[in-house]
């Protein structure tokens, strides 16, 4: 086993929804991404999403998360109630027309599920040992249940 400078068995983080919409606003114009008016609503077991997709003319989408998976080095977000124009469904075929193009690596989308996996071990710094246990959805955010884990000095 790996010595570390920190060690921890369990250990339970929140990181905030704001904060989250700050991050992915900063990323879709950084890629300069056809998104706008992203906006990310973190309620108690469920996170609502909304955004502008400009092809021409916005298009409003809108879509809900009600579970976020955690499955080894993978978490999968499966979107629900994915509708455009506050009421219009948005049928799946559409989305296996599109499948996953432009998606960064360490990102893939399954059109048939609408799940959305990402590789979160891209995103951790490398002296970081983690294992996600679980990710919930709270009021205002995410928490994030680890596993045994470390952190060593660079």
């Amino acid at each position: 086993m790996k010595e570390y400078l920190l060690e921890w068995d369990q250990l339970n983080l929140r990181v905030r929804g704001s904060q989250i919409q700050e991050i992915l606003g900063a990323r879709v114009r950084e890629k300069r991404l056809p998104l706008s008016d992203l906006r990310l609503t973190f309620l108690d077991g469920e996170l609502r999403v909304s955004a502008k997709i400009k092809k021409g003319v916005a298009v409003p989408i809108k879509f809900t998360v009600r579970e976020i998976a955690v499955s080894g080095k993978t978490v999968r977000i499966t979107l629900e109630d994915v509708a455009t124009f506050g009421v219009v469904p948005i049928p799946k075929l559409l989305f296996q027309i599109i499948g996953s193009r432009r998606l960064s690596p360490g990102f893939t989308f399954d059109p048939r599920t609408l799940t959305l996996s990402v590789q979160w071990e891209r995103f951790v710094p490398r002296f970081l040992d983690i294992t996600i246990e679980t990710i919930e959805i709270v009021r205002g955010g995410v928490a994030l249940h680890l596993g045994k884990g470390g952190a060593c000095v660079i």
